[in-house]
């Protein structure tokens, strides 16, 4: 997965394997300096994907960024769709915590 860390791949993947076993735990990440992954443990059929972001602006949807950080939220999409895992259309703006903005989506499991 280019420009995705392999801690963040492997973590990923792990969710994915413990996920189809009934024990899956959240995920955490650095994507890089400016960008991390949290995702929830999962709550039925759903678990929340996060990303924070440090950017002097904050646009309505994470892939709005930029090229850049859509080549990184689309590689980590196709690596859960990998584990049947759906994400969402768009990773939407929630909130500013601390200069840093947070986009979530939600993740229909299989």
């Amino acid at each position: 997965m280019n420009h995705v860390p392999d801690t963040v791949v492997t973590a990923i993947d792990r969710f994915g394997e413990r996920l189809l076993l009934g024990d899956a735990s959240g995920v955490s990440g650095t994507l890089r300096d400016d960008l991390q992954i949290e995702i929830s443990p999962p709550n039925g059929s759903s678990a929340i994907c996060r990303y924070k972001t440090v950017h002097t602006h904050s646009p309505p949807t994470l892939r709005d960024r930029g090229s850049f950080v859509t080549t990184i939220v689309d590689a980590v999409d196709s690596r859960l769709q990998q584990w049947g895992i759906d994400p969402p259309p768009a990773y939407r703006y929630v909130d500013t915590v601390n200069d840093t903005h947070q986009y979530e989506g939600t993740l229909q499991l299989p």
